[in-house]
């Protein structure tokens, strides 16, 4: 039995190692592919030395999503959105402001008139039609306490382009207004108040010049009349009687004035 073992286990070793043998020539006779990477230098086109600058590509904005899908109104407040463009970013600001208050000022005060005329007529086989629309918005009002509550800018490296949304409370929740209509109010009493104070002083004055004036008529009714009785005065002649008077200038100036037309003589009687 150990002789047989023997022989079985010498068969082994010499089995494997014919293997060993086979695998080695194969890899031997069979060699890997060689790759070769050919590298191409990049052509280098020269600057000028003078060359324009480069343009930046202009991106456009895409508009942020309450520009797009506005915030609906509710019974406390109202919404508006504008836009702009500037190469000043103030100036973009303030432009896109303006263009949301005008529309706020256009949802509250808004007046539209439309005029319509149309025009058709047959002329054979031909047929004329004329159709115009005139359309007219006017919008003029008062604006106070809006409030910016969003806001975006962005800039392609020449213009701004700004996106404002304001909120415009109404009702008693607009503070602002509220103090403005109080102050207006305020304004407007104080000038009633003055008005009504200048009457009172014009119809005290008037009453006043009513009861002198009854004062002084009741005083001339009240004094005692002097009565003037006519005198007959003896003519001589039909002619009136000059005073004998020694003065010869006053006699002088008395003659002159009656040589004037329309002199007129008067004489009293003293007793």
């Amino acid at each position: 039995m150990l002789i047989k073992r023997l022989s079985v286990l010498a068969v082994a070793t010499s089995l494997v190692a014919c293997a060993s043998t086979t695998a080695q020539k194969a890899e031997t006779a069979t060699p890997a592919p060689v790759t070769r990477v050919v590298e191409i230098a990049p052509q280098v086109v020269p600057v000028h030395a003078y060359a324009m600058p480069a343009r930046q590509a202009r991106v456009v904005p895409q508009a942020p999503e309450w520009y797009v899908r506005m915030p609906e109104d509710t019974q406390e407040m109202t919404f508006a959105v504008g836009t702009a463009t500037s190469t000043d970013e103030q100036m973009a600001y303030d432009k896109a402001r303006m263009a949301a208050e005008r529309k706020l000022v256009e949802q509250m005060y808004a007046r539209i008139t439309t005029q319509t005329n149309s025009f058709k007529a047959d002329r054979g086989s031909a047929t004329i039609e004329n159709y115009q629309q005139v359309t007219r918005k006017n919008a003029r009002g008062e604006l106070s306490g809006a409030q910016r509550v969003d806001s975006q800018v962005t800039h392609d490296g020449q213009y701004y382009k700004v996106y404002v949304l304001l909120r415009l409370p109404t009702g008693a929740n607009n503070t602002m207004q509220t103090r403005r209509d109080q102050s207006r109010m305020q304004r407007e009493a104080e000038i009633r108040g003055r008005a009504a104070e200048r009457d009172m002083d014009a119809n005290e004055a008037r009453d006043i010049k009513l009861e002198q004036d009854g004062n002084q008529a009741l005083e001339r009714r009240l004094e005692p009349q002097s009565r003037v009785t006519p005198v007959t005065v003896p003519t001589t002649s039909g002619e009136l009687k000059l005073l004998e008077v020694d003065n010869a200038e006053y006699r002088q100036k008395r003659t002159e004035a009656l040589q004037k037309s329309g002199a007129v003589v008067g004489q009293t009687v003293v007793r």
